[in-house]
């Protein structure tokens, strides 16, 4: 009996000195190390190479059936060309159809408006991967019954490479300029603790320009360049001395 009692003892001393142990504050070794944080900014230029075109048919008629007839012949006239001209389905689809009435107005006001027509429009998204023929592209489905064109944008197909590239460029301008920190402060910058990419910086298509299709006998389109940019903030760890 008085052995298991004072084994039950020494226990709970053991509890309690562990549980003491546990509360007591860090040592002051312990605390984390200074930093400084930094944002770096990293750039990159790239010519697209590849297009989007969203196009499509507005056609009129007394009623809608002749409004979609002569719509029907049109489009599909400018269908079988986009795709004669090398443009797979994956890369043709149709964003937009509307069937819409055509009104008259009172100018008294004092009767309802009455139907005089109706306007059908038929509009298809595309996109041209051969940037050498997009001009002629444009010129041709002008003339083959386009006639509206809500725009032309530009993109890069695999921007991964360039995102990347974008990043080593940003975490050397943020080391940069934490050795100007550091020199100034007298102090050495050491390995980095904490590394965070802000979101953003990778541009979609860029929309350029919205064309009047009926005067367009010529089309000269101007691609430019795009810009990929990466911004990171790295706390780096400072240590005594130079």
């Amino acid at each position: 009996m008085g052995k298991t009692f004072v084994l039950f003892a020494l226990a709970m001393i053991a509890l309690a000195c562990s549980t003491a142990m546990a509360q007591a504050p860090a040592e002051p070794g312990t605390r984390p190390p200074p930093t400084v944080t930094v944002t770096g900014t990293g750039e990159v230029h790239a010519r697209p190479d590849f297009a989007q075109v969203q196009m499509g048919v507005v056609t009129e008629g007394a009623t809608a059936a002749e409004a979609l007839r002569k719509n029907n012949e049109a489009m599909n006239q400018l269908v079988l060309l986009i795709r004669k001209r090398g443009i797979e389905d994956r890369d043709l689809q149709t964003t937009h159809f509307n069937v819409a009435p055509r009104y008259r107005y009172d100018k008294g006001q004092q009767d309802p408006p009455k139907i005089t027509g109706y306007q059908v429009t038929n509009e298809v998204q595309l996109k041209i991967r051969d940037m050498d023929r997009l001009e002629a592209f444009l010129d041709e489905t002008v003339s083959a019954g386009a006639n509206q064109v809500r725009g032309v944008s530009f993109g890069v197909a695999e921007p991964a490479g360039l995102m990347d590239e974008a990043r080593r460029k940003a975490m050397a301008d943020a080391q940069r300029r934490a050795r100007v920190y550091a020199d100034t402060a007298g102090v050495k910058i050491g390995k980095p603790l904490k590394i965070s990419e802000q979101a953003g910086g990778r541009p979609g298509p860029f929309p350029v320009a919205r064309m009047e299709a009926a005067a367009a006998s010529s089309v000269p389109v101007a691609p430019g360049e795009q810009t990929f940019t990466v911004n990171v903030t790295v706390s780096y760890a400072i240590e005594d001395g130079k």
